[in-house]
């Protein structure tokens, strides 16, 4: 199993350049077909553009609710156990 295969999720910040030198050419929108990606960011800041037309899962937190942090933690959790059951069925969790 190659490295790339292993790899299961990413966390996307916004700029392209951020996947310079990764397989599949470095394309997001490529990437994102074969690893799980993410975004995390306040609910009350203007999603990136780049993150709004690619296929990232958006985890968005609130600064006034704080108390509701660990529900969002738990979709990542729960949306990356489904990604791994789904398509890396082989790696062991």
């Amino acid at each position: 199993m190659s490295e790339e295969e292993r790899v299961v999720a990413v966390f996307a910040q916004g700029p392209a350049w951020q996947f310079k030198g990764w397989p599949w050419s470095g394309n997001p929108v490529e990437i994102f077909q074969k690893i799980k990606a993410y975004h995390i960011k306040w609910a009350q800041l203007k999603t990136d553009a780049n993150i709004a037309k690619w296929c990232v899962h958006l985890i968005e937190l609130d600064q006034n609710k704080r108390h509701l942090d660990c529900a969002r933690i738990r979709t990542f959790w729960d949306s990356l156990d489904q990604f791994i059951a789904k398509h890396r069925s082989t790696l062991r969790y």
